[in-house]
Parts: C-alpha cells; sequence; structure tokens
C-alpha cells in the first residue's frame, strides 16, 4: 500500500469517527453529552426504601437521574462526587434518584448496602434494565436532568457532571 493510499484511508477513517460522534452527541455538543428537549419516557420503579417514582411522579420538581452500575470505574469515582453535591450544594428543590442496572439485583443491593455514606438519596434497582432502555441508556454512568415540566433537559455520559456547563446553568437557575 502506498502512502498516499494510507493517508486516504486514515482521513475516511477519521472522517468517520468524526461523524459518528456528531451523531451521536449532536452538533455542537462536547462528547459524552447530548442535549435533548424530549419528555420523560414512560417509567415505574420501586427504590430499595420502598418509595414509587415513575415518569408522573417527575413533574412539577426537577429531577437528576443517575443510571450507574458497581462494576463501573468511573461511577465508583463519580458516586461519592454526587453524594457531596447532594448534601452540601444541590438546590433544595433538585430531587436525585439514584438507578443500579446492567448488573444483579444482588450485587447492586450488596454495592449500596456497603456505601450507606454514599448513598443518601433514594435508590432503586432496574429490573431487566426496563428504564435504562425507556431512557435510552447504555453507558455507565448516565445523568439525566429532568426539568419541571417533566422534560428531558439534559443528558450527560461518563465522568464530570458537576463541571458541566450546561448543568450548572440549570442549577443556577433553580438557585435564583
Amino acid at each position: 500500500m502506498t502512502g498516499k493510499v494510507r493517508s486516504i484511508i486514515v482521513r475516511l477513517k477519521v472522517t468517520g469517527l468524526l461523524l459518528a460522534l456528531v451523531l451521536v452527541t449532536g452538533p455542537g455538543q462536547p462528547a459524552g453529552i447530548a442535549v435533548a428537549a424530549s419528555t420523560v419516557p414512560s417509567f415505574e420503579l420501586v427504590t430499595f426504601a420502598g418509595e414509587a417514582w415513575s415518569d408522573k411522579s417527575l413533574q412539577g420538581q426537577p429531577t437528576l437521574l443517575v443510571f450507574w452500575a458497581p462494576w463501573c470505574n468511573v461511577c465508583q469515582k463519580e458516586l461519592p462526587l454526587i453524594e457531596q453535591f447532594y448534601r452540601q450544594s444541590k438546590p433544595a428543590q433538585l430531587r436525585v434518584l439514584s438507578i443500579g442496572f446492567a448488573d444483579t439485583r444482588t450485587n447492586v443491593e450488596a454495592f449500596v448496602k456497603a456505601r450507606p455514606g454514599v448513598f443518601v438519596f433514594q435508590t432503586g434497582y432496574d429490573e431487566d434494565r426496563w428504564v435504562a432502555n425507556a431512557f435510552k441508556v447504555n453507558a455507565t454512568p448516565t445523568y439525566v436532568l429532568v426539568d419541571a415540566r417533566g422534560s428531558i433537559a439534559l443528558v450527560h455520559r461518563g465522568g464530570g457532571l458537576l463541571q458541566n456547563a450546561q448543568f450548572r446553568q440549570f442549577l443556577a437557575t433553580l438557585k435564583g
């Protein structure tokens, strides 16, 4: 293969990767972050504390959904940061619901029980990934921010939610 052919192939691969990135995250959005202006899909979930959550219960109060798995290294680092945020700087009207998925119920419950200082917010288990699939979540962690109208304001995949400019802007409107 000549150098010129190899160069063309490399450019095509890079172009394809960039196109795929734009399709996944949306034009003008950083990797790992996608913004959607859709309504919350229909779902039901009962937390380990017995509290029922659904798409209808999200209306009227902004809510941060945190999708995670016990085996996820990024989740293991991010969940304590979310706990600190929850205790120290979360606006009073923002609720947080942690949703363990992509593992067995036994593993999720054991992970939660072993970290009572981290799981200070409501936490449930997503049996058979019904909730994750409804929200089109396929990565851990994934954060879904729902506004008071029941619309998805932000979807953030991966670590670093607390540094996300859109998330911080949303929080500023709540503290208003």
